[in-house]
């Protein structure tokens, strides 16, 4: 059973509103603000990790989004907080993982779909070089059909 843990969470936003880009801890930016998260998403014995991006938003930036024009907004892949705080959302995406062990990476990685976009979504995964060699063998001829 494969076992995701968090090796590293970033949050980035708009240096212009919040004077930088990326924040490294808990900072008191008030209470209407709409962030990016990155959770790197790995496995204790591996070095390796990936990316599980979300955003971050407050009810305050979330009701100003609804009243510029905005009809409906998805709740997927959203945390909604009343403040920025690194050990709240950290505890949140260690409490999720827990329950998403399973028998292979990508089963791991397509159960955390709800939460998170896994930056592998909808990339083509190739088992053997005669896969890629015929990829590119179709590419070819269906340039040269439209020619």
């Amino acid at each position: 059973m494969i076992k995701p843990v968090l090796k590293d969470l970033i949050i980035t936003g708009n240096p212009n509103i919040h004077g930088k880009l990326q924040f490294t801890e808990t900072e008191d930016i008030g209470d209407d603000f709409y962030l990016s998260g990155t959770a790197c998403i790995g496995t204790e014995d591996s070095d390796g990790e990936d990316n599980f991006d979300f955003g971050i938003i407050t009810p305050k930036a979330l009701e100003r989004e609804l009243r510029d024009g905005v009809d409906i907004i998805s709740g997927s892949k959203y945390f909604i907080v009343n403040r920025l705080d690194f050990e709240m959302i950290t505890r949140k995406i260690e409490q999720i993982l827990v329950k998403h062990q399973r028998e292979t990476w990508e089963e791991v990685a397509n159960s955390l779909t709800p939460y998170f976009r896994w930056e592998y979504t909808d990339s083509i995964r190739l088992n053997s070089e005669e896969e890629l060699l015929e990829m590119i063998r179709r590419h070819k001829e269906e340039s040269q059909d439209l020619e």
